[in-house]
């Protein structure tokens, strides 16, 4: 219950592939209208089929940078400095700081410009610093569509640092340039989330997308006391000490994100779930006292 993925209903119908001409037209106004709806003149879009940690470790292949890992402490910054052994880079390319705009695993926000950032759970609640160089993010989060696509902005004046297409690895961000500048993809691509995308990008308003966040992350401070929040309360997930719950079955009679696991805490991503299910909630909490 309210997990990192938005929930949603639809029908798939797949009348092509993605080597039809109307697949091409398809991709290049997704490309185009995620552009325009998020203001990126100066970044270029790539798709990448799989998950978001996919397009991270992507940017670690591709580019020639010398990464440190700086931010709050959590547990996508441990991911990130442990995947980064795996891509040495030689001598003398440009230092370059990766951060997580936002550290889900404790609702921290961090903010530094000029880096590449994991947006992940953050994109597009908060605003992406200046002069950040890539962004890595994904559709089936804050964006609301399907899982299985990751999305790198690389801004246009890095691709000097990229390594070239003739480096084969489907971890190449310049191979998904060169197809991409032909509204193409490298390999096969899941075409029917192209579509939905498309549609949720259509109907996609971000300032109803912020405020909505805020009215959730309002109701749940006004009904939880606030020793039990650790990281920032209004925000895309709110992380809950599990002090919180003085009914221990409650949190697994509600499928509440996390109490599966031996953390501390549980979470709530205050955009995934109908504003009802959160009233609900909230309404069920005060029950217990």
């Amino acid at each position: 219950m309210f997990g990192p993925n938005t929930y949603f209903t639809d029908n798939v119908v797949i009348n092509g592939s993605h080597r039809d001409q109307a697949f091409y037209k398809l991709f290049g106004e997704v490309k185009e209208l995620f552009i325009k709806k998020f203001d990126l003149d100066d970044y270029d879009v790539i798709f990448i089929p799989g998950s978001a940690t996919v397009g991270v470790e992507a940017v670690m292949f591709s580019m020639n940078y010398n990464i440190t890992v700086i931010g709050n402490d959590g547990s996508f910054k441990k991911r990130w400095t442990s995947m980064l052994e795996n891509y040495p880079k030689p001598a003398g390319c440009p230092d370059v700081d990766l951060c997580c705009r936002l550290e889900s695993s404790v609702s921290a926000p961090f903010y530094k410009e000029g880096c590449v950032l994991d947006a992940v759970s953050a994109f597009p609640y908060y605003s992406t610093p200046k002069n950040t160089r890539i962004f890595c993010t994904c559709l089936n989060k804050q964006l609301g569509s399907y899982t299985g696509l990751a999305v790198v902005c690389v801004k246009k004046d890095q691709w000097k640092y990229c390594v070239d297409s003739d480096k084969i690895s489907y971890l190449n961000l310049r191979i998904f340039k060169d197809w991409g500048d032909k509204n193409q993809t490298p390999y096969t691509t899941p075409t029917y989330i192209y579509e939905h995308f498309h549609k949720v990008l259509k109907n996609f308003d971000l300032d109803q997308f912020r405020e909505r966040i805020n009215k959730v992350s309002d109701l749940l401070c006004r009904t939880i006391p606030e020793e039990f929040f650790v990281g920032e309360k209004r925000c895309p997930v709110l992380t809950l000490k599990k002090e919180a719950f003085p009914d221990k079955s409650f949190p697994e009679k509600c499928d509440l994100y996390g109490y599966w696991t031996n953390r501390p805490y549980y979470q709530i991503y205050t955009y995934t779930s109908p504003y009802e299910d959160y009233e609900e909630f909230c309404r069920q909490y005060k029950c217990l006292f």
